[in-house]
């Protein structure tokens, strides 16, 4: 993140003569390169105005859209960072850019309300639980698997290459199904919270509460919460 900082930082009085548009009528939006001329901005912060409650967004103050290094680095296309929301111009449709605006919002929750989402461990408890059942399905078959790195919450290389590279996440779609709310749910505890973030608010809300119950009633909580 220290790279994207940078970036923004040399690039600074670029982007500011560039304002799109503001978002949620207060958070400044800057255009670094342009999107698809198939794919229109307002059209788009306006769809996620309509579904996301203002007080999900209090974390953030700008959002850059554009291409950056670090995207590349990292394999992303989206970035949640010190109160900036940083998202692609690379994009293939409306709603592809509407899931990464909501995904990154949900970092942006977690940072405001982490206490009410990880203080209690029940999050944590729900995942760990996941993966551990999901350890021994990949063991019948013999994939090669560490209990050890399965039983760790957080982001790790390693884990993450099992995942997209040993794997494949269009097998592990078939061993998630119904455990996770998608294949890359997998991938760390943030990101469990992240997938859960965006199915409850753009997809099916009662599929997720079947799924992942835990989960769920945090998101019910946090979405009724008022400032």
């Amino acid at each position: 993140m220290i790279k994207i900082r940078k970036y923004i930082k040399e690039t600074h009085v670029v982007i500011t003569e560039r304002r799109e548009t503001v978002f949620f009528n207060s958070i400044n939006v800057f255009i670094k390169d342009p999107l698809p001329k198939h794919i229109p901005l307002n059209p788009i912060l306006r769809k996620v105005e309509s579904i996301i409650p203002r007080h999900m967004v209090y974390n953030i103050d700008a959002v850059y859209v554009g291409h950056f290094k670090l995207f590349d680095d990292r394999k992303i296309n989206a970035a949640y960072q010190d109160g900036a929301l940083y998202i692609s111009n690379e994009q293939d449709d409306e709603e592809d850019m509407i899931d990464d605006i909501v995904h990154e919002i949900a970092h942006a929750v977690e940072e405001k309300y982490w206490a009410e989402i990880f203080g209690d461990g029940e999050l944590e408890k729900e995942f760990l639980a996941k993966r551990e059942r999901l350890y021994e399905v990949l063991k019948s078959y013999d994939y090669p698997t560490n209990y050890r790195e399965f039983m760790n919450p957080e982001y790790d290389e390693n884990f993450d290459e099992l995942l997209y590279k040993k794997i494949g996440y269009e097998k592990l779609e078939h061993f998630t199904m119904n455990l996770f709310p998608s294949n890359y749910s997998v991938t760390s505890l943030r990101e469990y919270f992240g997938i859960g973030f965006e199915h409850f608010y753009l997809q099916n809300r009662a599929e997720l509460g079947i799924i992942s119950p835990v989960l769920f009633q945090k998101l019910e909580r946090i979405n009724d919460e008022e400032e």
